[in-house]
This record gives structure tokens, sequence and C-alpha cells, in this order.
């Protein structure tokens, strides 16, 4: 049901729903086959493009779409380090 897919999502930006101080982190896995990298990096252009701060990581791995269940040891320190900033 949740779809932002294509023009959508720069269409949901372009409404300047979010303060540009607003700050992003998006983090993909490349293995993930449900969420797939390519698409988390269309939302980070679309942020870009409508002038918002993006962080981006995408992290390797074998176990799919559970790796966010996993990979907590990769995922940890990079939320981490977003938020202290």
């Amino acid at each position: 049901y949740f779809d932002y897919s294509g023009e959508k999502l720069q269409s949901a930006l372009d409404k300047n729903v979010y303060d540009k101080n607003t700050k992003f982190l998006i983090t993909s896995f490349s293995s993930d086959w449900l969420y797939p990298s390519y698409q988390s990096l269309e939302t980070v252009k679309a942020l870009q493009f409508s002038g918002l701060s993006v962080t981006y990581c995408e992290i390797n791995s074998f176990y799919g779409h559970d790796a966010f269940l996993l990979e907590t040891e990769e995922l940890a320190p990079i939320i981490s380090g977003f938020l202290d900033k």
C-alpha cells in the first residue's frame, strides 16, 4: 500500500513537508530483495534534489531482507554515528 515509486516521491517532497534542517539516514543491504539498494538510491536522489541533507550507506550482506535483523554489528555504529552528529 506504500508506493512512492517514480515521480510520486519527488512530488511528495516538493510539497515541502520537511524542514530544510531535517537530516536523513538511508541504509540498505546489498542482498535485500524486498527493498533493493537501487530503490534506496532513488530516495537519496529525490531528497538531494529537494535540497535536503541525506547520508546513504549500503551494507554488504548475504541475509536478504532479514539483514536488518541480523547485521546489527554493522548497522548499529552507522546509526549511532549519524545520531551523534
